[in-house]
């Protein structure tokens, strides 16, 4: 399962939300892959979030209209691209992430290979037959956890907020076809600017249905975890 919590450290609402997926994550380890994704359009309330992007806006916005909503928010949760909420709402992200264990999904198995500058993946990807015969995407995530950040300014000004899972680059690495094989294994090689703490970086790859953008099965690696399995 994947849930992708829309975000921003200019928004006082977002903290409690960003604890949330965070608990979540350790609570339900190895079933569920969760990820940050910091909009922009926040930014100018006083604060540039320094992990915003345009383009997770713009996914944000794909969700908006996929879902029926009238206009993004934040904290906004969405959960495996079929259901949405506020992203502190533990009352309802709890029970759509049950809900959503009960869905036919793939299972992706990750193998992760960090080097200066660049992380190699490879990801096998098993689909049942409820799933065999649709299009889908297979997306790459790199993120980084445990960052900190003293906010100067805006709604959250003078407070340190903690972010994990942070979306640092998001890219299609390959697709599934129809007429594809049940199993398949696909390659890929992600960049890593320099700026980032490797110690602190993994990588998610989930299956995304490119008309619907529902997501049917995700998996999720520390780079640590890697490291640690290649000694």
């Amino acid at each position: 399962m994947l849930v992708e919590l829309f975000t921003s450290q200019g928004c006082s609402s977002c903290p409690p939300a960003d604890r949330l997926i965070s608990a979540i994550a350790a609570e339900r380890e190895g079933n569920v892959v969760t990820l940050e994704f910091h909009v922009d359009f926040w930014n100018s309330g006083g604060w540039t979030d320094p992990f915003s992007s345009k383009d997770w806006t713009v996914r944000q916005l794909a969700y908006e209209r996929a879902l029926g909503q009238n206009q993004p928010y934040t904290p906004q949760a969405v959960v495996d691209g079929r259901v949405e909420m506020i992203g502190s709402d533990a009352a309802r992200l709890r029970p759509a992430l049950d809900s959503a264990a009960a869905q036919p999904r793939g299972r992706v198995e990750l193998q992760l290979e960090p080097s200066p500058g660049h992380v190699q993946v490879g990801a096998n990807v098993t689909l049942p037959d409820t799933l065999h015969g649709r299009r889908l995407d297979l997306m790459a995530v790199v993120f980084q956890r445990d960052l900190t950040t003293q906010v100067g300014r805006g709604e959250n000004g003078g407070h340190t907020l903690h972010n994990d899972f942070v979306v640092r680059s998001l890219e299609r690495v390959d697709r599934i076809k129809p007429d594809g094989p049940a199993s398949s294994h696909h390659a890929a090689t992600l960049r890593l600017s320099k700026d980032w703490d490797t110690s602190r970086l993994g990588v998610a790859v989930f299956l995304q249905d490119p008309k619907t953008l529902e997501v049917l099965g995700a998996a999720a690696q520390p780079f640590a975890a890697a490291s640690a399995a290649g000694r």
